[in-house]
């Protein structure tokens, strides 16, 4: 079962549609957790994370990546205040591209994404 965790920035009620989508796949392969402490996650984990930066990455998501984990990271700071039913409206839109690249890839990785977009943008 592979892991998918999200920072608690990401909106609770995401999280939990996310878990109740999951719950009707059988057999259930991925497991949703909204935390903010990743010490029980594993090298085939999945983060999803906000980074910070206008260009590249920050340190966090940079770290994450070194530390084995494949990374999805919401371009934050290219918005003034972040809108949560725009960025739950957004992953929704991007699941069905995320839950392939999760399948398909088999090293650490780091996606972008931001509002509005119908694309994942490969980092690392």
């Amino acid at each position: 079962m592979i892991k998918v965790y999200l920072d608690t920035q990401y909106p609770k009620n995401l999280a939990e549609g996310l878990v109740l989508l999951h719950q009707m796949q059988i057999p259930e392969e991925i497991k949703i957790i909204r935390t903010s402490d990743f010490e029980d996650a594993d090298a085939n984990s999945v983060v999803f994370l906000f980074d910070r930066t206008k260009k590249g990455i920050d340190i966090i998501t940079e770290r994450h990546y070194e530390e084995g984990y494949k990374v999805f990271a919401f371009k934050s700071r290219l918005v003034a205040k972040v809108d949560i039913f725009q960025l739950s409206l957004s992953v929704l839109s991007l699941w069905p591209k995320i839950l392939h690249t999760i399948h398909s890839e088999a090293s650490p990785f780091v996606f972008t994404y931001k509002y509005s977009g119908n694309t994942l943008k490969k980092i690392k």
